[in-house]
């Protein structure tokens, strides 16, 4: 036996075990909950993103597409209006104002940025 063939060896059986010591840990446990979870802040954000597309504009990479947001109708004339005003800014990565918006950069998936006026909401998206 070679010297290479006693330090594979043990290392081979040492890999091996390990293997299956995983697997059967992932196996044996188990949990019975009778409440399911609530949803996440992740998940509530999710349900709300992308409703209209109100169209593109320019952002710093390219385009954006341009989203109303929420429950409350967002006129998509406006939308495009405060992301026209929107797009060279968001290069800066600071939150601004742009009239009357709040526009910041949330943590949404998907979401590159996103303006707020009162329970209106427009979300800047790099992909449609």
């Amino acid at each position: 036996m070679t010297a290479l063939q006693r330090f594979t060896t043990p290392v081979t059986a040492v890999a091996a075990v390990t293997a299956c010591g995983l697997v059967l840990a992932g196996c044996g446990s188990s949990s019975d909950s009778s409440t399911a979870p609530a949803p996440s802040a992740t998940t509530a954000a999710a349900a709300e993103t992308r409703a209209e597309m109100c169209g593109q504009t320019r952002g710093p990479d390219g385009a954006l597409y341009v989203h109303a947001l929420g429950t409350v109708k967002v006129d998509c004339a406006e939308a495009m209006r405060v992301a026209t005003a929107f797009g060279p800014k968001i290069a800066t990565g600071q939150p601004v104002t742009v009239e009357g918006w709040n526009c910041t950069f949330p943590t949404t998936p998907g979401m590159l940025a996103r303006c707020d006026d009162g329970d209106r909401a427009i979300g800047f998206f790099g992909a449609h």
